[in-house]
């Protein structure tokens, strides 16, 4: 079954406004020598349950944050936009 996109395709380029972080990961970075960004630090893995979306932080092998969608299936663009 093919869904139509609803979103433009302007917001499939890079838009987060918030990020999603592990504390841990965070805490730790303050004493990381030499420094590195969170986004290279951190290992997460993201992907759909049976209730929602699961972020778990491999480093820690801990639960980040689970949306439950309460049975709802919201609309979801997985069309590919790369930059360069």
């Amino acid at each position: 079954m093919s869904h139509k996109p609803t979103l433009p395709l302007e917001a499939l380029s890079l838009s987060i406004t918030q990020y999603v972080v592990c504390s841990k990961c965070a805490d730790e970075l303050a004493h990381l020598d030499p420094p590195q960004s969170l986004q290279d630090y951190a290992k997460m893995d993201i992907g759909f349950t049976d209730y929602g979306v699961q972020v778990w932080c491999r480093r820690h092998k801990a639960n980040i944050v689970h949306i439950d969608f309460q049975g709802q299936k919201p609309a979801a663009d997985f069309r590919r936009l790369e930059t360069s």
